[in-house]
């Protein structure tokens, strides 16, 4: 198994938010966790090109833009079969039963839903949507493990409710339940990526995980949570393609410059597979002190 975090680094415009884009490449098929950008799903088109790739599936993690907006590219050109992600209007019975709010009806839920996840629902009949909840068989060793159904639309209720806060975990609702791929790169290694995911949505995860991808691009207080829970050997990966934009891990590395095994894309692509990890490390990674 081989996983390859794109670093939007030559792009051309250093303050743009390029987004994230990670590319698993199993040897006999190939899954697209994320593509936030139109040059991301070039080197995507490229990649496949050189490997024989005709087809590959999409597994989303969130509705926001800087993780869906260079999937309309892949499916314009014909790359993409299927795309996995959270489809709530398969629940918005469920969804209007955590409601309180006797104002609301299915339909103005589905209607909500719609204008929430507007990504999402445009994709609707240009290529087959797949259900996290009843899907998670992604490939093999390749697998849907979050967020947990209960807490996903429990969050959503409260978002789909004017009278609630948008807020849940010091996430967005739409980050903290980002949907969660567990890899297996060997015998002895998981990479889990976790996109924005908050932590209490991942805290179960973390800890059957040795390779973790740090959400929201390295969010500091999210990351000192996870370290929190973690040994010396566990390995992370940020993907922080994120210019001048709000968010990335400007102030991960500035307080943990060394002390970690952290790749950060910001310095190129950075490379998970089995070959790497017990030999040596990407240029871009910073070691634990003793």
């Amino acid at each position: 198994m081989k996983v390859t975090f794109l670093s939007a680094k030559g792009y051309g415009n250093p303050c743009k938010n390029y987004g994230d884009c990670i590319l698993i490449d199993s040897g006999s098929d190939i899954v697209i966790y994320d593509c936030g950008c139109k040059e991301h799903a070039q080197r995507a088109e490229i990649y496949m090109q050189r490997h024989n790739y005709r087809k590959a599936s999409i597994v989303l993690s969130h509705d926001d833009s800087d993780h869906f907006d260079g999937i309309e590219y892949l499916i314009e050109h014909g790359l993409i079969n299927k795309v996995y992600t959270l489809l709530l209007l398969k629940y918005k019975n469920e969804l209007l039963d955590l409601i309180d709010d006797k104002r609301r009806t299915r339909e103005s839920v589905a209607k909500r839903i719609e204008e929430l996840y507007d990504h999402i629902y445009s994709l609707s009949g240009k290529v087959e949507l797949k259900d996290i909840f009843t899907d998670i068989n992604v490939s093999q060793d390749i697998t849907i493990v979050g967020p947990n159904k209960e807490y996903a639309l429990a969050a959503v209720a409260k978002n789909i409710d004017s009278r609630e806060t948008d807020i849940i975990d010091k996430e967005t609702i739409a980050n903290a339940v980002s949907t969660q791929l567990s890899v297996v790169i060997d015998k002895n290694h998981n990479l889990l990526l976790t996109g924005d995911s908050s932590f209490k949505s991942i805290e179960e995860a973390i800890k059957t995980h040795k390779i973790i991808q740090l959400p929201h691009h390295g969010k500091l207080d999210q990351a000192e949570s996870i370290f929190a829970l973690k040994d010396n050997s566990t390995i992370y990966y940020v993907s922080d393609n994120t210019g001048d934009s709000n968010g990335g891990s400007d102030d991960l590395r500035e307080k943990y410059p060394r002390g970690h095994i952290i790749y950060y894309t910001l310095n190129g692509d950075q490379v998970c597979a089995e070959c790497t990890i017990p030999i040596t490390y990407p240029k871009s990674c910073y070691f634990r002190s003793k």
